[in-house]
């Protein structure tokens, strides 16, 4: 039996912080389900008429503020910059319609207002192999606000507008821009700017820093709808997704839990809760797609090694004497299984990357004296997106077999779930170490 499995078994090993390995991300007072998050503000930033010069300027500026974000494009403009569109799908942002060539939608005939939409969702096809947004085409916004309800029938998807419009066309100014829609958001709001917008491009950081100080989550309306309980439908007009009491946490960690038993690492989550390696939240829920934190995840392994919970000083600041973590995190920076993130700091609540997780396994096969074959990284398609510090260990551990690729990528910046944890647990469980006698 593997020295693993036994301390396993002899441990009668649980894991009850953070809520059972899960992170709460709501007050559990006024909610009936983890999946809830009440309180939580949410509203949705959209740019019109791109893609443009500025296009790349404004997606850094969301990706380094942590922000997505919704483009209602026009058609004749993104074969100029196709990049651009690609990118917007790539990292996660919601592209939609604003027709191909900009009219007046209300002054055009039911065949051109097909037409120009038609021809619009069809470069946004060609160029991100994407067909439309949930159950429907790509939202649309129309220019000019010209609409009606011949319109809106000819459409035949979402049409949205917004509540707060940032006039940026017109005012040019990057001061303005915060200070105005900070003042006038307000919870469920949709943000109205311009992709061609110098200024708006400029002040995008400020502005996302603002409203996120404000306590908003920045989203893409379709994301809005979604978190709001509002399932969109074809030829209707919205403007807001306001708070009626349906609260949900982001559609990207949901899962139905009535039905667990179709989710690809069921048979995982079963063995680990068998074990007492992981349980569910104070709701009964497991919260499959819920990420991992580093925290989490250092208190694994140091319990299955038997590290005691012993008051220890770990250095780092935000795992002060006294913490669920502590004694875990001292034992696996002395190993160099785990180290920090930088300037005295663990990373204790932040969520445990692919490619961190990789170094970490590699890092404990070694120190339980496993020799990893050569593993040619090519193997992944998104091989150079992996940091230099990280590729021997995701070389090694792949070659174990411990965590792999997502189809042909190895998705390296992507979170690490609990889904994902229970499956590597078992694997390790199952793995044979060094020194661990045949019984």
């Amino acid at each position: 039996m593997s020295r693993l499995r036994a301390r396993i078994l002899a441990l009668g090993l649980t894991l009850v912080v953070v809520g059972a390995l899960s992170v709460s991300m709501l007050p559990v007072t006024y909610a009936a389900s983890e999946y809830d998050c009440p309180g939580q503000k949410l509203a949705a930033l959209t740019f019109d008429d791109g893609p443009s010069a500025y296009s790349d300027q404004i997606l850094d500026a969301l990706r380094d503020h942590g922000a997505k974000a919704t483009f209602f494009m026009n058609g004749y403009k993104m074969w100029s910059y196709p990049d651009a569109v690609r990118r917007m799908a790539r990292e996660g942002h919601q592209v939609a319609n604003h027709t191909y060539n900009h009219p007046y939608l209300a002054q055009c005939t039911d065949q051109q207002i097909r037409q120009e939409l038609d021809a619009t969702a069809q470069v946004i096809t060609s160029l991100t192999g994407l067909t439309g947004t949930g159950e429907t085409g790509f939202y649309m916004r129309p220019p000019y606000f010209s609409y009606n309800e011949r319109v809106l029938a000819a459409a035949g998807v979402p049409v949205v507008w917004c509540t707060v419009d940032s006039s940026d066309w017109k005012y040019q100014s990057a001061d303005r821009l915060v200070s105005y829609v900070s003042s006038q958001l307000q919870d469920g709001g949709i943000v109205l700017m311009h992709e061609t917008v110098k200024s708006t491009a400029q002040g995008l950081g400020r502005l996302i820093d603002t409203l996120k100080a404000q306590g908003y989550e920045l989203v893409t309306v379709d994301e809005l709808f979604w978190r709001r309980g509002i399932t969109p439908q074809p030829s209707t007009y919205y403007t807001s997704a306001p708070n009626t009491g349906i609260n949900r946490c982001a559609r990207a960690l949901y899962f139905d839990e009535s039905k667990l038993d179709t989710h690809w690492a069921y048979e995982s989550i079963c063995y680990v809760k068998e074990k007492g390696l992981m349980t569910g939240n104070a709701y009964g829920e497991f919260t499959p797609n819920f990420p991992l934190t580093r925290g989490m995840f250092v208190t694994i392994l140091g319990r299955m090694e038997g590290v005691e919970d012993a008051g220890v000083d770990t250095g780092f600041a935000d795992v002060p004497q006294g913490h669920y973590a502590a004694p875990y995190v001292a034992w696996a920076k002395e190993k160099g299984i785990m180290i920090g993130t930088g300037e005295g700091f663990f990373g204790v609540d932040r969520p445990i990357t692919r490619q961190e997780l990789a170094v970490t396994l590699a890092r404990y096969g070694t120190m339980r004296g496993l020799e990893p074959e050569p593993f040619d990284l090519t193997a992944y398609q998104d091989h150079e997106q992996i940091a230099e510090w990280a590729k021997q260990g995701v070389a090694d551990c792949s070659a174990l077999g411990w965590l792999k690729g997502v189809g042909e990528n190895f998705e390296p910046l992507g979170n690490t779930t609990r889904a994902m944890g229970a499956v590597i647990l078992q694997r390790l469980c199952e793995s044979t170490f060094p020194g661990d006698s045949q019984e």
